[in-house]
C-alpha cells in the first residue's frame, strides 16, 4: 500500500499523513531508530552522515565509522539535537559555522578523530554545551577564542593530543569548568608554557588524572609536572598584552592626577593656615 503522503492534496493533508508515519518511516535504512528521538548508526562503516534524519531527532549515535565531515547545514535543518557523538571517524577539520545553530547542544564527542586545530569560536553557538571530549585527536594549535561562550562547560577532554603549548585565556573562558584532562600530549617545558603550569597548580583539582599524569619536554628529558615549581620558571620575562599596558598607563596616570591634587590641597591648606592664623607679633602688641 502507498503512503498516502504521495497524493497530498493540501498541506493540511500531507501533514495529517506525515504524523501518521510509523516509527523509523523516516529512519536511515543503515541506522536503528531507538525511539522518536534517538538514531543509532555505530558502526556501519559510513563515509559520511546519512542525508535525511527525523527532523526532532535529539541523540545521533554515529561513532565508530570513516565520517570525513560534519555537513556545515547539520544544524540547521536538526535544531533540536541535544546529543551528538562523532568519536572514533576520520573528521581532519571542522568548518566555519559547522555549530552556528546549536544553541540546544548539551554533549559533543569527537574524540578519537584527526582534528589538528581548533580555530576561534568554532563552539561559540554551542553556549549550552557541558561536555565536549577532543581526546585522541592531533590537535596542535588550539586558538586562545576557541571556546569563546561555553560559560556553561564543564567538562572538557583535550588528553592525548600534539599539544606543546595551550593558552591560558582558553582555560579562564570556561568559568563553569570543573573536569579537565591534559595528560597525553608532548608538552614543552619552556616559557611559553609557565602559564599553563601555574594555571594547572591552581587548578589541579579538576584534573581528572591529577598532576601526576602530565609530563612536559625539558632538554630531551620528560620530566612529571609534580617535580616542578614556580622556581623552576623563574628566569622566564613575562610579556605583557595590550591590555595590562594599557591598566599600567591609566594607573600611572591615574597616580600622578592624585598626587598633583593632593599636593595642591595641602599647599593650599598650608597658605591659608599661615593667612589666618594670628602672628606672634601681633599677639604681643595685643597684650
Amino acid at each position: 500500500m502507498l503512503p498516502c503522503f504521495l497524493f497530498c492534496i493540501s498541506p493540511l493533508f500531507c501533514l495529517c499523513c506525515f504524523l501518521m508515519l510509523p516509527l523509523g518511516f523516516l529512519c536511515p535504512s543503515v541506522c536503528v531508530c531507538v525511539d522518536h528521538h534517538t538514531i543509532d548508526c555505530r558502526d556501519q562503516g559510513l563515509p559520511s552522515l546519512p542525508n535525511s534524519f527525523p527532523l526532532d531527532v535529539r541523540k545521533l549515535l554515529a561513532a565508530n565509522n570513516h565520517i570525513q565531515s560534519i555537513p556545515a547545514d547539520l544544524f540547521l535543518y536538526y535544531g533540536d539535537l541535544v546529543y551528538l557523538d562523532l568519536r572514533n571517524n576520520s573528521l581532519t577539520a571542522l568548518e566555519e559555522g559547522t555549530f552556528s545553530t546549536s544553541s540546544r547542544l548539551v554533549f559533543l564527542d569527537l574524540s578519537y578523530n584527526n582534528l589538528t586545530q581548533l580555530d576561534a569560536g568554532i563552539f561559540k553557538s554551542a553556549e549550552k554545551l557541558i561536555k565536549l571530549n577532543l581526546g585522541n585527536n592531533n590537535l596542535s594549535d588550539v586558538h586562545e577564542a576557541a571556546f569563546a561562550n561555553l560559560e556553561l562547560l564543564q567538562v572538557l577532554e583535550l588528553n592525548d593530543n600534539n599539544l606543546q603549548s595551550l593558552s591560558v585565556a582558553a582555560l579562564e573562558a570556561l568559568t563553569s569548568l570543573r573536569t579537565i584532562r591534559l595528560e597525553g600530549n608532548p608538552w614543552t617545558c619552556d616559557c611559553d608554557f609557565a602559564n599553563l603550569f601555574f594555571w594547572i597548580d591552581e587548578n589541579s583539582n579538576k584534573l581528572q588524572k591529577g598532576v601526576e599524569e602530565i609530563q612536559c619536554t625539558l632538554d630531551e628529558r620528560k620530566i612529571f609536572l609534580h617535580e616542578l615549581s614556580d622556581i623552576s620558571f623563574s628566569e622566564c620575562k613575562f610579556s605583557l598584552s595590550l591590555t595590562d599596558f594599557l591598566i599600567i598607563i591609566f594607573s600611572g596616570v591615574a597616580v600622578s592626577i592624585a598626587a598633583i591634587f593632593s599636593s595642591f590641597f595641602l599647599a593650599t591648606t598650608v597658605h591659608c593656615f599661615h593667612r589666618c592664623a594670628p602672628s606672634k607679633e601681633e599677639d604681643d602688641e595685643d597684650e
